[in-house]
């Protein structure tokens, strides 16, 4: 067995444990010590050794001004790994600030990682030397590796964090690849959603059309490059199918959901939806609402996630559109419509809400039902 197919191996693993335990680990000692530590151990470093992991470690010596983190990772005495544990539940986005200040004030520091010991997100400093940068260029969620499994391009990256494959320089150009085709990815979905007048005038000149009235772009052209944008990303997969000789020149049923298939969801929309089934059962108060977690899906279309209960028509909770500098955007019915904002804990109260009606239109999960799911 390779390194990769190990590290796949040991992750499924340990997201199996770490589901499991969870709910027992109430504050961030348990956390770190359950859930964190176990990770960190799968990436081959020795937390039994106080010169490889050492807790608590101290950016200065000044008692007056402690500046720690709760781990860090030592080569040739000197911390190059800094890990920051909160305990199970916490909006990682909401406490970066602690691991920031120890990686600006320690400049041998090359990663930082932040967690709540379910998800695990990586920092490095690409934007400005020895300045975490403000986003995470990957994030781990066990829950999602539970689910479905360790995305291919997650564990290529993860590799590089291991004790085995460590290079600080390596990292840093991985890095530097992922943000930077995460913004594209998001500028992307932005503009495939809702077109700029900038991104409309380019296409509308490639296509022989200049000087084109902003009022035309708003009520003709926009909507026009909108669908015509749409359709370029999905046809190519339709005409792959078309030519495919099991396929009978047919697309039928089943192929249009393979064109489905082939839309991935990324990283973030995974977390969302694995921490909006968390979130869930933390706001929900009644037996029938928290039974019905188990049928909080999401199906994910070209531009958005909808996350849904039981009908992705009828059951749907919210559309979530990926933003960039670490805004994210919620789309929820009535009355609540377009949330914008950096902490998913605002989602809170339309969540709650939503999601009870839902629960109360289609009707709970029933007993028989939710026994053939678990079985």
């Amino acid at each position: 067995m390779n390194a990769l197919n190990e590290l796949r191996a040991g992750l499924c693993a340990v997201a199996k444990r770490s589901v499991g335990l969870m709910s027992a680990c109430g504050n961030e000692e348990s956390t770190k010590l359950y859930l964190a530590l176990p990770v960190i151990g799968l990436f081959g470093y020795d937390y039994s050794n106080p010169y490889e992991v050492y807790p608590q470690h101290a950016a200065n010596s000044d008692p007056n001004q402690p500046n720690k983190v709760d781990l860090a990772v030592l080569r040739d005495g000197k911390p190059v790994i800094a890990i920051e544990c909160k305990k199970v539940g916490t909006d990682l986005a909401e406490a970066r600030e602690g691991l920031r200040t120890y990686y600006n004030a320690v400049p041998t520091c090359k990663l930082g990682i932040l967690t709540n010991g379910i998800v695990f997100e990586f920092f490095v400093d690409s934007a400005e030397p020895d300045k975490m940068d403000q986003d995470p260029f990957l994030t781990l969620d066990l829950e999602s590796v539970w689910r479905n499994g360790v995305p291919d391009e997650v564990l290529d990256a993860l590799i590089h964090v291991t004790k085995a494959s460590f290079d600080p320089e390596s990292i840093a150009e991985m890095a530097h690849v992922r943000l930077v085709k995460k913004r594209l990815r998001t500028s992307l979905v932005e503009e495939a959603n809702a077109p700029s007048e900038e991104f409309c005038r380019f296409f509308l000149q490639r296509a022989g059309l200049r000087h084109v009235r902003k009022g035309a772009i708003d009520r003709y052209y926009g909507p026009l490059i909108k669908s015509a944008f749409e359709e370029a990303l999905v046809m190519p997969a339709v005409q792959r199918l078309r030519t495919d000789p099991t396929s009978e020149g047919k697309v039928t049923s089943l192929n249009l959901h393979q064109i489905g298939q082939r839309i991935v969801t990324s990283e973030r929309e995974l977390a969302i939806v694995n921490y909006v089934r968390r979130r869930l059962a933390f706001l929900v108060s009644e037996e029938a609402l928290f039974n019905a977690i188990d049928q909080v899906e999401f199906k994910d279309n070209v531009g958005k996630l909808t996350v849904y209960y039981a009908n992705d028509r009828k059951g749907r909770l919210f559309d979530y559109i990926e933003g960039g500098e670490g805004f994210d955007k919620f789309i929820f019915p009535a009355p609540y419509g377009e949330i914008v904002t950096k902490s998913v804990l605002d989602i809170d109260e339309p969540l709650k809400s939503t999601f009870s009606s839902r629960v109360r239109e289609l009707g709970p999960l029933q007993p028989v039902e939710r026994l053939a799911r678990i079985a």
